[in-house]
């Protein structure tokens, strides 16, 4: 007859065993989400110019099931482009203003792709940042700017800069318009020399 000092021995056991297999199906359940490494990628180029809009994917995200309410994301500075100056809190290191106006949501695997317009930003006009053409910045995306910053599911774009947009200058047009208008002058010129040299020569 066994003790009751091995059945207490058994109980142990079984309930570690079943303990370890309840916690392995739980991080396989969430292995696409939760526990999955975030990455976003951009367009390929850059710098990139003020209101261009830019293809962003990211991966690695909760899955839409696990994550109804979508991703957002928010232009926030990088001193220096280094991973050491990423901000680590949203209402002083990104703009909220920037953040995408439609839903972004990720697919069974976690996965999304989105376009994203990016802006030129400054301290000491429009922004609480700065995001030009000498200041990097970078695009974050995640679930919750305001309340999970780097606590929730998220990742940073690679560093960029945004330089002004090109001006158009007025002598382009004026160049393409006054040959376009020299040569209807001659033609009607030539148009009406022809028709006064027809008429003489009836008369």
């Amino acid at each position: 007859m066994q003790s009751t000092r091995a059945k207490g021995v058994r109980v142990a056991g079984a309930t570690i065993t079943l303990f370890l297999s309840a916690t392995v199906a739980t991080l396989a359940f969430f292995g696409d989400t939760a526990f999955a490494t975030t990455a976003v990628n951009l367009s390929p180029g850059g710098p990139f110019t003020d209101g261009q809009t830019i293809a962003v994917s990211g991966t690695g995200f909760p899955m839409h099931s696990a994550l109804p309410s979508g991703l957002e994301i928010i232009e926030c500075s990088d001193p220096g482009g280094l991973v050491a100056n990423l901000p680590t809190d949203a209402s002083t290191g990104c703009d909220g203003t920037t953040v995408n106006g439609s839903q972004i949501n990720t697919d069974a695997s976690g996965n999304f792709s989105a376009s994203y317009s990016i802006s030129a930003l400054s301290s000491s006009g429009n922004s609480n940042i700065n995001c030009d053409a000498t200041d990097y910045c970078v695009l974050w995306v995640g679930q919750d700017f305001n309340n999970s910053f780097l606590s929730g599911p998220h990742a940073f774009s690679r560093p960029f800069e945004v330089q002004a947009p090109t001006a158009t200058t007025p002598e382009a047009p004026l160049a393409i318009a006054l040959p376009v208008c020299a040569a209807g002058v001659v033609g009607a010129y030539l148009f009406l020399r022809r028709r006064r040299s027809r008429s003489m020569l009836t008369h």
